[in-house]
């Protein structure tokens, strides 16, 4: 009995010193450029996670290890997601839980849903993909306006010169963009010592104002809850 009753105390003070050590990690927010910037630092290593320009679903991290030894960052173990209201399967309106939160309402309640984040190369054709869909709709939709207005040799010539600079400046921005994901996205890195490195991820996007982040940084993970990025007066978190 008496070992039984020591297991059970021994089994509560595990619990407890995990508990404990989750609290040991502080979440915090500050405000930069009117938009919420969420960090955390835990023995000597700060996580931080802010607004890129593509919102919400597109996060830049960056780590900063002060803790007196080098470690590797492998991006590919950061998972996402998403608060998901129980028993509601709609696409639409499962993520939509922001009125409940806002109450006051217990997160614990609600349901996650995994999300995908992007690899680098699936994002890159993501992203053309993006832009040659947007290239054929601008394309089509210029041809009808086109069809209905004058037809003589001179307009027909602008046209043509304003078809053709519309595709180069497309082309243009496709490849500035796959630049700007080539260059900025996270990649396995030795973070060394009283050294920093950042890039951003890319999560599959669903219809919600809240995005979930465990990132584990030299084998502890780091839970963020990030509500938006938008600051309102009042509301710092």
């Amino acid at each position: 009995m008496k070992k039984i009753i020591s297991l059970c105390l021994l089994m509560a003070y595990g619990c407890i010193s995990v508990m404990a050590g989750q609290d040991a990690k502080e979440y915090k927010t500050y405000v930069k450029d009117n938009h919420r910037v969420y960090y955390c630092t835990n023995q000597g290593i700060s996580i931080v996670v802010a607004p890129s320009p593509r919102g919400l679903f597109e996060p830049h991290i960056t780590i900063i290890n002060d803790s007196g030894h080098d470690f590797v960052f492998e991006p590919k173990e950061i998972r996402a997601y998403a608060y998901a209201a129980p028993g509601n399967t709609y696409k639409e309106t499962r993520y939509r839980v922001e009125r409940f939160l806002e109450k006051g309402g217990d997160a614990s309640l609600l349901e996650q849903d995994s999300l995908d984040i992007y690899t680098p190369e699936k994002y890159m054709r993501k992203t053309s993909n993006a832009f040659w869909w947007s290239n054929i709709l601008t394309e089509t939709i210029v041809a009808g306006v086109e069809a209905i207005g004058p037809q003589d040799a001179d307009t027909r010539y602008l046209n043509e010169i304003s078809r053709e600079k519309r595709i180069d400046e497309a082309s243009y921005d496709n490849k500035q963009e796959l630049k700007r994901i080539e260059e900025g996205y996270w990649r396995a890195n030795t973070i060394f010592d009283h050294s920093e490195h950042n890039g951003f991820i890319a999560v599959k996007p669903v219809k919600s104002s809240y995005l979930i982040l465990d990132i584990p940084v030299d084998g502890e993970t780091y839970r963020f809850v990030i509500n938006d990025w938008q600051y309102t007066m009042g509301n710092a978190m």
